[in-house]
């Protein structure tokens, strides 16, 4: 408000700043007034809140001072009009914070804000015309203090075009804080959900694994007890290896750690299978450097040599390949032997194979794929194809 012969200033409602990105905690909100550090309100928004509010005190000072008014005079003015302004604004956010708990929406929000409007927009006034009559007849010891109908009009419609804006805008904000909220759970609750989905997968992967492991071992130590050694051996390896990936939860490792891995398994099951089984191996050096699903290989080579080599009497190959191609890594496994058994046996029903589907779903949500299927040749191959993600030592298994 302005003294008497005051010409109408322009001035518009101080908005509500929207919150600060963030963590949702952490979000905050205000209104274009003089805040401190409060519940709910972020210290950025407080800051910027702050000095809107400040910039609208110096807008209605500059406005006073070219109307004429002797500086001192349009500063006291300004404090006159910016003080209500303000707190009218922190009123104006709290009523939309308290209506905005009780999901109130469209005309029900609207009709509840219009009492609330009023109410304020009325104190606003009277703050504004309590501060002009001290300045008036205390500071400037003035004996007439007079209000004119367009400068209360104009006070009126400012107070009220401020309680507007500023609940529009807090409303606003708390509907996105809301939202980014729910989408904070839903991610957290995803994340959960997969974890737990992993544990459980994993959970089926080892016994699965450790069984054939040892039902193999058990097969090498009755019919040639020389082996004996080296087999357990070789077996305490796989199961070292085993054991680290469920005690830590590991799901993703170096493809050398794998590697290394499937190496110590096909010699399990050179030792058992002798001659009958060929193993051919090529990876690309820049490869054994991307992390791949822990027990990935191992189970492509147990379907390869358990469905498609040892069934047959003569035996088979079984052809290992790792490169970077096209942006992705690619991992390769068939063997030359029974493509039907693998088709019958591995791919449709193995529990490996089907256990390492669900992980590649659940870890990489459609980036990887895994294709399975007969080969010209009568055999079988399974290949998956992974993103090119360079590994992290803490990965490692």
């Amino acid at each position: 408000m302005c003294p008497d012969r005051e010409r109408r200033p322009s001035a518009d409602a101080a908005p509500a700043e929207d919150g600060a990105a963030g963590p949702p905690r952490r979000d905050g909100t205000g209104p274009a007034a003089p805040v401190a550090a409060r519940p709910g309100i972020g210290r950025s928004v407080a800051i910027a809140a702050g000095s809107a509010w400040l910039l609208l005190v110096a807008v209605y000072a500059v406005l006073f001072a070219l109307s004429g008014f002797p500086i001192a005079m349009a500063i006291r003015g300004a404090f006159a009009n910016g003080i209500p302004d303000g707190l009218l604004a922190l009123a104006a956010f709290e009523a939309s914070r308290r209506l905005d708990a009780r999901r109130a929406a469209g005309r029900r929000l609207l009709l509840a804000h219009v009492p609330r409007a009023v109410i304020l927009v009325g104190l606003a006034f009277a703050a504004k015309t309590l501060l002009l009559w001290i300045d008036v007849t205390l500071v400037r010891g003035e004996e007439t203090f007079r209000l004119l109908a367009g400068i209360v009009a104009w006070q009126i419609f400012v107070s009220a075009l401020t309680y507007a804006t500023v609940a529009a805008a807090s409303h606003a904000w708390l509907i996105d804080r809301r939202l980014r909220e729910e989408i904070a759970r839903a991610a957290r609750a995803e994340t959960l959900r997969a974890r737990a989905e992993l544990s459980a997968l994993r959970a089926q992967l080892n016994p699965h694994f450790l069984f054939n492991v040892l039902h193999s071992a058990l097969g090498m130590v009755r019919r040639n007890p020389a082996l004996a050694e080296a087999s357990l051996e070789g077996l305490g390896d796989l199961l070292r290896y085993a054991l680290r990936v469920h005690r830590d939860g590991v799901d993703r490792t170096a493809l050398r750690h794998e590697w290394e891995f499937m190496e110590t398994y096909l010699g399990l099951e050179k030792i058992r299978l002798g001659d009958r089984l060929q193993v051919s191996r090529s990876a690309g050096e820049a490869a054994f450097d991307h992390a791949v699903p822990t027990f990935s290989l191992q189970p492509l080579v147990e379907n390869a040599v358990r469905h498609g080599i040892a069934p047959r009497a003569a035996g088979g190959k079984v052809t290992v390949e790792a490169r970077i191609e096209g942006g992705a890594l690619r991992l390769e496994v068939s063997n030359d032997g029974d493509g039907a058994g693998a088709v019958a046996n591995g791919d449709e029903s193995g529990t490996g194979l089907r256990v390492l589907r669900e992980r590649l779903d659940v870890l990489y949500g459609g980036g990887a794929r895994m294709t399975a299927g007969p080969t010209a040749d009568g055999g079988y191959r399974v290949v998956l194809t992974l993103p090119a993600v360079p590994d992290h030592p803490e990965a490692d298994a």
